[in-house]
């Protein structure tokens, strides 16, 4: 992905957010990741190799990550509105 992919890629994911009510909190643009919160839910978007990550406070299994690879823009639409939807293309980790 060249730098203007990239770039266009950071303000359609950054507009997506806000329309979804996400608050931008962390731009690392070293490693091309953008972070966003929403109440105790953060979702991390790496917008090169749109790789998404979910922090969340899961009522039963406590604080989890959840990590989707090759995350299209449709899919990252349904995780804005609900961290945890299941996308059958993540894997998971419990913090300890």
């Amino acid at each position: 992905m060249n730098i203007y992919d990239a770039l266009e890629a950071l303000d359609s994911i950054a507009s997506l957010a806000d329309v979804e009510g996400w608050r931008q909190i962390d731009h690392q643009p070293k490693i091309k990741m953008v972070s966003f919160k929403k109440g105790k839910a953060r979702i991390n978007v790496y917008y090169t190799t749109m790789t998404v990550g979910t922090c969340i406070d899961h009522p039963k299994k406590g604080k989890t990550q959840l990590f989707r690879r090759n995350v299209s823009m449709e899919t990252l639409t349904k995780i804005f509105r609900n961290p945890r939807i299941h996308t059958q293309r993540g894997y998971y980790r419990r913090d300890k």
